[in-house]
């Protein structure tokens, strides 16, 4: 699973990116700070069945803390948006066709305001006025893709319009219910406009990080307003909060697992022991810093993928290397073990014969969707 990260200029993205994923980019107060995409791997937190079967795991691709697998996930960081960028100016189409190759997109606003529509200080701002920003130059964007592969006469207008959005990471079913549920005959502006925007609610959907929650004092209102104008789901969070844990953790100050408060396991200099003390106080009031359940409720909730454990012996849920539950797949909610085997190995596909659950011992419906959690065994 791919997650990009969109938003205005200097409200935070870069942070995010840091602390998901603890790589060295550009982190600066100041406009334009990402030009080229930065990527990375980050994780999603899930609870490893190792407690329930009363054993150990010993992860290969999934580390394992305290009873918490982390899944990884690709991240992607794009370049600030702007207005027009539907139309090509500033990084325009580069920017959003670099949005568009993710499978969810996590956009990123200044809560508290302080950060205006050109990424400059100020008082007050309106962080809606952002969503509705990125949301019509998405909207935009998809439309004039679309009035591009406008069908002529006898043209299959499902076909010519998917063939077009091949790159995109589109689903092609979702241009067929599209058109119908909006019972569209023809392509128009009207009709394209409204064809984009059901695509990306349904393909694309937006999860929004409220970033700086911590230098918010209207907090709730704030949400409770934008809850009534857009029909996202709204996080409250701080990137900084939790890149600070996760430098803290990295070099060896606090144990930290995003699941709990973090305890310090070695002392810092003064500024360190003031910054520490400072997070602890924003952890403790928002209990977290609520980048974990950003990436969660992007992930389970919004585009409801699910975990799946693969072993090779169904007994002892080991692999061929005695490795115990070394492996989890995030996966799309559609797929069915020969999908999870494909992840497995490429060569899986040709070569499966089924997959049996490892909880029940039953062989597993070749078109059953697996399930959130299942252990399973591919037979090849």
């Amino acid at each position: 699973m791919k997650i990009g990260i969109i938003g205005r200029t200097n409200v935070g993205k870069s942070t995010l990116f840091k602390a998901l994923t603890l790589e060295e980019v550009a982190v600066e107060d100041r406009p334009f700070t990402t030009i080229d995409p930065n990527r990375g791997v980050g994780y999603v937190n899930f609870d490893c069945p190792e407690k329930e079967f009363h054993t150990k795991c010993n992860p290969h691709n999934a580390p394992c803390v305290d009873g918490t697998r982390y899944i990884p996930l690709e991240l992607i960081d794009v370049a600030g948006l702007i207005e027009g960028a539907g139309e090509g100016r500033g990084l325009g189409s580069k920017f959003l066709s670099e949005a568009m190759e993710a499978d969810a997109l996590i956009e990123v606003i200044d809560i508290s305001g302080k950060t205006d529509g050109a990424g400059m200080k100020t008082e007050d701002y309106d962080p809606g006025r952002d969503i509705s920003m990125v949301k019509e130059e998405l909207k935009v964007w998809l439309k004039s893709i679309i009035l591009r592969y406008r069908p002529k006469s006898g043209e299959d207008i499902v076909n010519n319009i998917y063939k077009g959005l091949t790159g995109l990471k589109m689903n092609r079913d979702t241009v067929k219910m599209g058109i119908k549920e909006l019972d569209i005959k023809e392509l128009n502006d009207a009709t394209a406009e409204k064809l984009a925007e059901y695509m990306i609610e349904k393909d694309k959907p937006v999860i929004v990080a409220c970033n700086k929650m911590d230098t918010t004092p209207d907090l709730d209102k704030k949400l409770a307003d934008l809850r009534s104008r857009f029909k996202y789901t709204f996080v409250p969070c701080s990137a900084a909060a939790e890149l600070t844990l996760k430098e803290a953790e990295k070099h060896g100050y606090i144990k930290y697992n995003e699941k709990s408060d973090f305890t310090v396991i070695k002392a810092g200099d003064s500024e360190q022991k003031k910054a520490l003390d400072i997070i602890k106080r924003i952890t403790q009031k928002f209990s977290g810093t609520g980048i974990a359940e950003l990436v969660k409720e992007a992930v389970f909730m919004v585009k409801k993928y699910k975990v799946v454990f693969t072993v090779e012996d169904e007994k002892k849920l080991t692999d061929g290397n005695g490795r115990v539950l070394p492996d989890a797949y995030l996966v799309a909610p559609e797929h069915t073990p020969r999908d999870v085997a494909g992840l497995v190995h490429s060569d899986f596909v040709e070569k499966y014969k089924g997959a049996i659950d490892c909880r029940t011992g039953l062989k597993i419906k070749n078109d059953e969707p697996v399930k959130n959690g299942q252990v399973i065994k591919i037979i090849v």
